[in-house]
């Protein structure tokens, strides 16, 4: 056999062997790659760059002039000690402050920056009049658009395509918050001491915030204190989904409504009030003459520092006592529960506006005893008030003349007798005693003989409605007094 027909054949080349290694070569240069951008990307997330972008951002979402501070990096947590936010004419707010802010970077996803949570120590969120001018110019919306850092590294331009162009924050936490909306005149409302939780939405401007702790307060109101708070705001407007709030020591307010933020601002708030102790309510003598827990809706409407509050109070457990009308019917009556009158029945609808309150539809009500109706307007520390008095029948037989000349109508089992209130709130008077002393002067003389029983007559009708009427009911409680020995049972 020849040499030339011994020759080794020629090793065939393998297509596997060599899809392997060029796989191997290409998914060693692809780790090397995405090594290589998360490097460049991580080192603009830590330099002026990002800082630049998301400062812009943040002012175009917020439209006010945004101070990012320092940011510090520690993996994938950054913080800084101070965001302020100064609003603009077109923003809802006109100051934010956060102190202490820590937050914790979740990745790139749909050209989105995530961040699952971000946590701040301190909350400062200013409404007022006081904006900023308008931007001049528009703010960049992509990290291609904001300027390197000096002495940075160049991001490459297929690298820029991939970069986000917002933020997505899924929560804010904070430890303690402090809202204000300030007009012309003052401070109109204020939250403070509140620890929130905040789900903002940049898309749709809405922000989702959960409060609790804390105090809540309204122009000419006590201070309440904040148990429970859900509430959205977007721009100028606040939209309250639930509150539940403490007023004085036992008092529980539930309430939701919206509140305008913008000028002149607005409010409309439906409140639902239960426990809360009258006494905490009034003042002066009213304190010891009125007893119980009041309840009921309330309405609030109007613009800041011309609110109107109006809706209907239920008095529970309610106790009236110490009245001097009480005091003289209770003597004339000779029925004790006069004097200390409890009340099954204690309602009216109320309006106030500034200064003035009035009463209308008012009810009052002791079982088996009285019952009072009618209205009245309080202007400052002066009252006027016009109301029906009821008894039942018999309660008045030990004073001469009142069945007959005061309390002749008969409605409902009661027999009533119209009554004005007038005077100040810690002075009050009322016209039905000088009535029913006037008829029981009337009803004893006119058992005299004929002669003095004109003279008399002509005295008590003469005097009505003249200017002498007030010492003619002076006459008349002497004569009372006088003859009291004569009107007491046998």
């Amino acid at each position: 056999m020849s040499t030339n027909s011994r020759k080794k054949p020629r090793a065939s080349l393998n297509p596997l062997k060599w899809v392997l290694i060029g796989g191997g070569l290409l998914l060693v240069t692809l780790v090397i790659g995405l090594l290589f951008a998360k490097s460049m990307l991580n080192g603009w997330l830590r330099g002026e760059g990002f800082g630049n972008w998301l400062n812009a951002r943040a002012s175009q979402v917020l439209r006010s002039d945004v101070s990012l501070g320092d940011l510090k990096w520690d993996g994938s947590e950054v913080f800084t000690k101070r965001i302020e936010a100064l609003g603009r004419e077109e923003a809802g707010f006109s100051e934010l402050v956060l102190d202490g802010v820590r937050a914790r970077a979740g990745g790139i996803e749909d050209k989105a920056l995530r961040v699952p949570e971000v946590a701040v120590n301190r909350l400062e969120l200013k409404f007022s009049p006081k904006r900023r001018a308008a931007a001049p110019t528009a703010v960049p919306t992509s990290l291609k658009e904001v300027p390197s850092a000096a002495g940075g590294p160049a991001l490459p331009g297929w690298l820029s395509a991939y970069l986000p162009d917002r933020v997505e924050v899924e929560e804010i936490e904070i430890a303690t918050a402090r809202v204000s909306v300030e007009k012309a005149g003052g401070e109109v409302f204020l939250l403070n001491g509140v620890g929130a939780t905040l789900r903002p939405d940049f898309r749709t401007g809405f922000w989702e915030i959960e409060g609790r702790g804390g105090s809540f307060t309204l122009p000419t109101q006590p201070e309440l204190a904040l148990k429970e708070l859900g509430l959205r705001w977007r721009g100028g407007d606040l939209f309250v989904d639930r509150c539940a709030l403490g007023v004085f020591k036992d008092g529980h307010i539930d309430g939701k409504g919206e509140i305008g933020l913008g000028s002149p601002g607005r409010f409309d708030l439906e409140l639902d009030f239960s426990r809360v102790n009258v006494d905490d309510l009034l003042g002066g003598e009213w304190r010891d003459r009125l007893a119980g827990t009041i309840r009921g809706p309330v309405r609030i409407t109007g613009a800041p520092g011309a609110l109107v509050y109006e809706g209907t109070m239920h008095l529970d457990e309610g106790v009236i006592e110490a009245m001097p009308v009480l005091k003289r019917i209770s003597q004339y009556t000779r029925t004790e529960r006069f004097e200390r009158l409890v009340l099954n029945q204690a309602q009216a609808d109320f309006k106030r506006n500034g200064d003035r309150l009035e009463l209308r539809n008012l009810i009052l009500q002791s079982d088996g005893l009285v019952r009072v109706e009618g209205e009245a307007d309080l202007e400052g520390e002066q009252i006027a008030g016009e109301f029906q008095v009821g008894v039942t029948p018999g309660t008045m037989r030990w004073i001469p003349g009142a069945e007959r000349l005061v309390f002749n109508e008969e409605r409902a089992g009661f027999l009533w007798a119209p009554m004005k209130l007038s005077g100040s709130l810690n002075a009050p008077t009322e016209d039905l005693s000088a009535r029913l002393v006037a008829a029981a002067g009337e009803s004893v003389v006119s058992e005299l003989p004929s002669g003095v029983l004109d003279a008399a007559q002509g005295l008590l009708k003469g005097a009505a409605g003249e200017p002498e009427a007030s010492g003619l009911i002076d006459q008349g409680k002497k004569v009372i007094d006088l003859l009291t020995p004569f009107l007491k049972a046998p």
